[in-house]
C-alpha cells in the first residue's frame, strides 16, 4: 500500500509538472490518503505488537526443590 502512495506522489508531481490541475489534485489526494493510512496502521501494529505478550522457551527453575546430589 505504500508502494501505490509513492507511484499516485510521483504521478501527481509528474501531472504538475505537465499542467494537469485535476489530475495532479487527485493523484495528490489519493497519494496523501495512502500515506497517512500506512502511518495509522504501522502505529496501531506496533501498539499491538508491544501489548501482546510473548512467551519464552526458558526453563522454569524450581528454587523450593533440592538438588538430588
Amino acid at each position: 500500500m505504500l508502494k501505490w502512495g509513492f507511484v499516485f506522489l510521483l504521478l501527481a508531481v509528474a501531472s504538475g509538472l505537465f499542467g494537469a490541475a485535476v489530475s495532479d489534485a487527485s493523484s495528490f489526494a489519493l497519494a496523501q490518503l495512502l500515506f497517512f493510512g500506512n502511518v495509522v496502521l504501522f502505529v496501531v501494529f506496533t501498539l499491538l505488537g508491544t501489548l501482546v505478550p510473548r512467551s519464552l522457551d526458558v526453563p522454569h527453575r524450581d528454587s523450593t526443590r533440592q538438588s538430588d546430589r
